[in-house]
């Protein structure tokens, strides 16, 4: 028993001991110095560039995910059943409008259309006849060589035989557009994005067989919260980045969708993105705008020394170069870091 009581207070001996050390490391131990409090003294500022500290006009950023998507795609379905016999693309190939992509087993649809072209002939024959007859009643009829009851009766069979023509036709044509089904083709020129059929299966009416996109209207689609909606129009420059391609550029809102989001309370934003290789539906992206105009201390960020939780600058104070306790912000696109606190305009920095 005592055995264990000295093993347990061995251990936590040296848990607070490992705690104490891990503290340490970090500064905890150091007292806090508050931006803008000038501690210690460095060297002689002979041998230093340094530059001054000025306010500029900033404007507050923000950047949220977003992904890239194209504007013009479709998804292509089959409109009759049948399993597929010829498939001739794979995802990832151009393709150009009307283009074949795939066929389906026809033969049911081709018996289908020989039987309505054999109904379409016979009933251009039953018409002729019938208007054969009526021609010849009508001449009957006029000299009074008939009655009227049988004139009438050649009248009726030839306009029944126009229907039967009719219907004939359209069935023929019904035919033949039901067959034409069977070939499926891309709806316009561009790439295909996926293909989820394959050689040998049953494609149904309504089932996804590929989809095709436009490669020239591929977008960075983001949701952005709704307190930034005064900020975004139509037109607003943005700055939209692909870190897996290393790609930025700049560009604007093509749209804004006016239906917010009411769960996540966020609006949707388009921005076109344009002429990089690599560029795919589904890639991550951020999407960069700016807020409202501020003026802000801005310094080059390789003048920002870190210690810990410390943030300092070396500035020039009477010929000598001391340390200075600053507060950063934000991080800007030029290679500056915001100063929060610590600094004021006129003050001389060192940079090298």
């Amino acid at each position: 028993m005592n055995m264990n009581k000295k093993n347990i207070l061995s251990a936590s001996v040296a848990a607070i001991g490992l705690v104490i050390a891990l503290v340490w490391i970090q500064g905890g131990f150091h007292p806090k110095v508050p931006a803008g409090k000038t501690i210690g003294l460095e060297a002689n500022a002979g041998k230093f560039k340094t530059e001054k500290v000025e306010v500029v006009q900033s404007s507050g950023q923000v950047s949220v995910p977003g992904t890239v998507w194209p504007r013009e795609t479709a998804r292509i379905a089959a409109k009759v059943s049948g399993y597929v016999v010829e498939l001739n693309v794979d995802a990832g190939d151009k393709v150009t409008k009307g283009q074949e992509l795939l066929r389906l087993e026809s033969k049911e649809l081709q018996e289908r259309k020989r039987q309505a072209e054999a109904a379409l002939e016979s009933a251009e024959a039953d018409l002729v006849k019938a208007g054969n007859d009526f021609e010849r009643y009508k001449t009957l009829f006029a000299k009074e060589s008939i009655a009227k009851k049988d004139y009438d009766d050649a009248v009726a069979r030839f306009e029944t035989a126009k229907a039967a023509e009719f219907r004939a036709k359209a069935a023929l044509d019904e035919a033949a557009t039901l067959l034409s089904y069977a070939s499926v083709t891309a709806p316009f020129d561009g790439i295909i994005g996926e293909r989820t059929i394959n050689l040998g299966d049953l494609a149904t009416p309504g089932r996804n067989l590929f989809s095709v996109y436009v490669p020239d209207t591929l977008e960075l689609v983001a949701a952005v919260g709704e307190q930034y909606a005064p900020y975004l129009t139509v037109g607003t420059p943005v700055t939209v980045a692909v870190p897996s391609l290393n790609v930025r550029q700049s560009s604007t809102i093509r749209e804004v969708v006016p239906i917010r989001d009411e769960k996540t309370r966020t609006i949707t934003i388009k921005a076109p993105v344009t002429g990089s290789q690599g560029f795919v539906p589904g890639l991550y992206g951020i999407v960069s705008f700016n807020t409202r105009e501020s003026a802000t201390i801005l310094v080059p960020l390789s003048a920002i020394s870190t210690v810990g939780q410390l943030e300092s600058v070396r500035v020039l104070e009477s010929g000598k170069v001391k340390i200075r306790h600053v507060k950063t912000g934000r991080k800007m696109e030029n290679g500056k870091v915001e100063i929060l606190s610590g600094l004021n305009p006129g003050d001389e920095i060192v940079i090298e």
